[in-house]
């Protein structure tokens, strides 16, 4: 009797277990929940090391999970925008060089059995990517990378290593400057008198969590290894790479930073050059966990040549801050269609300043650059060297100014501000909240709070952010 009720359990159970798992949706696929983690089944054909890696089956059917964990697969294709849907199993036409697919088959054409690569800038992205290896595809490639969501879909992310056929890209982990990607020797402590070189900005950067900013700056002193955007009029700031010796081993990114004696560059100054010795002072970020860089708002030339800005030889210039304080990270918190921006070393007094968008603007379309308070608190949008500035729009249903990729907002406030807080509109064609993108920072530097609607991936817009009205608390 007990023989037959067992049976009859196990038959019960199993076709529970069929039937309930074609119907779980695609946000139960990410590492931890739904058919992952600890609700999974552990028979792994791989363990993830470099000896046995996981095979994507692994991961998605049964929830394998890890940093720095390595996985064999076959490259399949890319996705062209921000959506996994849209995916292309071919190389033919590709324009996007931050992600491949990767598949248990080379054959593979369905999205629900492939996983999204995220390639960090660097060896790993110039050798995997399809725009400019178009034969990698239905090639078998091992990477190296953290198993975490990406386009909304389990993935690989922060990929430090890979080997495609006998050849190998970036660091393995395990080998000298595995896991970090970084090579060389750092050398300096980060002071004026001791700067950092590009290695041990790199080293300190990568400490970070993904898309932190350092609590404080650092000096940081090399050659200038190639120009990645130079310093312009119109935008004011420069972006480059620097290293000892002026050759890309251990480069490190200098991220839109300002000219001498932290202004904005103008006609008639001198621009970067490579070969230039330079010394910058700026914080360091480790962008979505693969891009290690000084954070922009932050970064400014000290000497080029050994030349400041009033022509003396470098390493005298101090930062400053408008209150003579070190410049400290806010905090970013999303709730619906409300954006709060919030200053952790201040608490919150009772002094607030309100704007509303009409209540300054009235044309469609109108280009928004600073708007002055009633108590003098300034508000100062920027385009950021970007093509989409921040503009004003309004309709039969709608009044907002909108915020585009890599725009700024600064505010200057008459004394320390400890939060912000926009009221969103919402993309009704889309039905997304306009609230800007994940990725966004935020930069307390003494009065003034800086937001920055960071993106950086190689094709799309990001979210914009559309505000209806900003309320500004000061600090007690």
């Amino acid at each position: 009797m007990k023989k037959i009720f067992f049976s009859m359990l196990v038959a019960t159970m199993t076709a529970f277990t069929f039937t309930s798992c074609e119907d779980v949706p695609a946000a139960y696929e990410i590492p931890g929940g739904g058919n992952g983690g600890n609700g999974g089944s552990t028979e792994t054909v791989g363990n993830g090391t470099a000896e046995n890696p996981y095979t994507v089956e692994d991961i998605k059917k049964h929830g394998a999970t890890g940093s720095n964990v390595f996985v064999k697969a076959y490259i399949v294709g890319f996705v062209p925008e921000k959506a996994i849907d849209d995916a292309k199993f071919t190389a033919e036409g590709c324009e996007a060089v931050s992600n491949v697919l990767i598949a248990a088959s080379a054959d593979e054409t369905s999205v629900d059995n492939v996983m999204p690569v995220q390639l960090p800038v660097g060896d790993v992205r110039n050798a995997i990517n399809l725009k400019d290896n178009p034969t990698n595809i239905k090639q078998e490639v091992v990477l190296c990378g953290n198993i975490e969501a990406y386009f909304g879909k389990t993935g690989l992310k922060s990929v430090v290593w890979a080997k495609l056929g006998d050849k190998e890209f970036g660091a393995k982990p395990g080998t000298e400057g595995g896991g970090t990607g970084i090579t060389g020797t750092p050398k300096g402590t980060g002071t004026k008198d001791d700067p950092f070189n590009s290695v041990a900005a790199n080293t300190e950067a990568a400490k970070l969590a993904a898309n932190a900013v350092s609590e404080q700056g650092y000096y940081i002193k090399g050659k200038v290894v190639s120009v990645k955007e130079a310093f312009s009029a119109q935008y004011g700031n420069a972006s480059f790479y620097i290293s000892d010796d002026g050759k890309a081993d251990g480069q490190f990114l200098v991220f839109r930073s300002l000219y001498l004696g932290n202004q904005k560059w103008t006609e008639g100054q001198a621009n970067i050059q490579v070969g230039d010795e330079v010394v910058v002072y700026g914080k360091l970020t480790n962008y979505m966990g693969n891009t290690l860089e000084t954070a922009q708002n932050t970064t400014y030339l000290v000497s080029v040549n050994g030349k400041t800005e009033g022509g003396s030889t470098g390493g005298e210039d101090k930062p400053g801050t408008g209150e003579d304080k070190p410049a400290g990270n806010g905090n970013i918190a999303i709730d619906g269609t409300t954006l709060t921006l919030s200053n952790p070393s201040v608490q919150a007094g009772a002094t607030t300043v309100e704007m509303v968008p009409g209540d300054f603007y009235t044309e469609n379309g109108t280009e928004v650059t600073t708007i002055t308070l009633k108590d003098g608190t300034k508000i100062v949008f920027d385009a950021n060297g970007e093509k989409n500035g921040p503009k004003y729009y309004t309709g039969a249903n709608y009044s907002n100014i909108r915020v585009y990729k890599n725009n700024t907002i600064t505010f200057e406030g008459h004394k320390a501000i400890a939060k912000v807080v926009f009221s969103c509109d919402v993309d009704k064609n889309k039905n997304v909240n306009c609230v800007g993108n994940e990725t966004a920072i935020v930069v307390i530097d003494g009065k003034k709070m800086v937001y920055t609607n960071v993106f950086k991936e190689a094709s799309g817009g990001g979210v914009q952010l559309r505000i209806t009205k900003i309320v500004i608390t000061y600090a007690k």
